[in-house]
């Protein structure tokens, strides 16, 4: 049996059909490419249109922000309430809504009607921090303290953009810190709130307050467990210096000393109140034999220093004042009284210029230090400087008026022994 030759086709007929055949796909892969490329066009443009074009409750509901906003920046808390009532009403799960009502509500004293605002709001975002303060406002004015604490320590670090409500939050948690006695947490706070506004009028009443308070609970405890020790003649001695009766203060410290010879800071303490008892004339060489032991006690003790300077150059040995406050300076830059005390003898030397820089730098380390401003005045008025020289002045003269206020406020009547300003007889009282 034969087999039949196999049917062969020709290499160019081949080639043509298989030509003819990628083309057709190709004629139809294009036509399916554009269907596709028309379909997500068309799906595009329906996006970017629903982008463009808000429904009508998203038109609403920024409309009533934008009220709200303009209402609460005029302080029309009840107008601000409808809006962002408004709004909910719309969209109940807006949680910047929900929290914005509840500070509304905060403001208008309705703290039991804000706290379930400000709960949905945190518990959705808990990083709101303006409203887990305000909660925690809200929660305190309610009697519900312990809530009030953990929502106010959360929250009260992270208010940094919005200094009045740091504040306002810190202080409370200073207050509840303070009820439990916790003074330790209660002064990292005062701390903070002292960064944030360093003049706020009730930052610093709270914290002379929290100090005052340590203090007196201290020396109770001193009085009762070593009444007789010379850490307890130092604290009278103190507290007779805050009532001006330096006198009566240079008994207690020569008893402290008697004592205890090496108790840390009394040869200090007893010469300034030496000085304040008796003058910088009288009392200079008592005075000078104190600072020169608490030097011997305390090597850097830049405080000592300055004194021994002031008294050489007030006897006219400005070689050795210089030698003191260049000591002083060294062992403490940021110590005031050495740059000027450097100021004052270069001024007294006919080195106007070269005095103006330790001026300058004595009131930028101690912008309350009124004799170096006095100073600065003279020696802007030396240099030519006029307007320079009246802005140092008035500013001398507002610290000492100042002073005045405070000492006419505690100075007991009848005990006006002396005063810290022996060391500056040429500047006015």
């Amino acid at each position: 049996m034969s087999i039949p030759p196999a049917v062969s086709a020709s290499p160019t007929n081949l080639l043509e059909k298989l030509v003819l055949l990628y083309a057709d796909l190709g004629v139809q892969m294009f036509r399916i490419f554009k269907t596709v490329s028309f379909l997500i066009c068309l799906s595009f443009s329906f996006v970017l249109s629903a982008q463009k074009s808000p429904t009508a409750p998203q038109r609403e509901i920024r409309e009533h922000f934008t009220k709200a906003q303009q209402a609460m920046q005029g302080r029309q808390l009840d107008t601000a309430f409808g809006e962002f009532s408004a709004i909910l009403a719309l969209d109940p799960k807006n949680v910047e809504a929900r929290g914005d009502l509840g500070v509304v509500q905060f403001f208008q004293g309705k703290y039991a009607d804000a706290s379930p605002n400000l709960q949905a709001a945190v518990r959705a975002q808990p990083s709101l921090w303006k409203a887990q303060a305000i909660l925690g406002l809200c929660e305190k004015a309610q009697g519900r303290l312990d809530s009030a604490k953990t929502l106010l320590e959360k929250s009260v670090p992270h208010l940094q953009q919005d200094p009045k409500l740091q504040v306002r939050a810190g202080l409370a948690l200073v207050e509840l810190d303070y009820r439990r006695r916790d003074m330790e947490k209660a002064l990292g706070v005062l701390s903070l709130l002292q960064n944030t506004d360093p003049t706020n009028a009730d930052v610093l009443y709270v914290v002379y307050r929290i100090h005052t308070d340590l203090a007196t609970e201290a020396r109770q405890t001193l009085a009762m467990v070593a009444p007789d020790s010379a850490r307890m003649h130092q604290l009278l001695a103190q507290h007779l210096i805050n009532e001006r009766d330096a006198k009566h203060a240079v008994t207690q410290y020569r008893e402290a000393i008697r004592i205890d010879p090496h108790l840390p800071g009394t040869h200090f303490e007893l010469g300034e109140a030496i000085l304040m008892d008796s003058g910088a004339t009288v009392g200079q060489q008592e005075a000078q034999k104190e600072f020169e032991a608490a030097i011997a006690e305390n090597p850097g003790d830049a405080k000592s220093e300055c004194r021994l300077g002031a008294l050489f150059g007030l006897g006219g040995d400005n070689e050795n004042a210089r030698k003191h406050y260049l000591r002083a300076a060294e062992l403490d830059p940021t110590e005031s009284e050495a740059q000027a005390g450097l100021g004052k003898i270069l001024m007294s030397t006919g080195q106007p210029n070269e005095a103006l820089p330790f001026l300058l730098a004595a009131v930028r380390l101690n912008p309350i230090n009124a004799p170096a401003h006095y100073r600065l005045a003279q020696l802007y008025r030396q240099l030519g400087r006029a307007a320079d020289a009246e802005k140092e002045l008035a500013t001398f003269k507002e610290l000492r008026n100042t002073e005045d206020r405070l000492r006419e406020a505690y100075a007991p009547a009848g005990k006006e022994s002396g005063s810290s300003q022996a060391l500056n007889p040429d500047i006015p009282q």
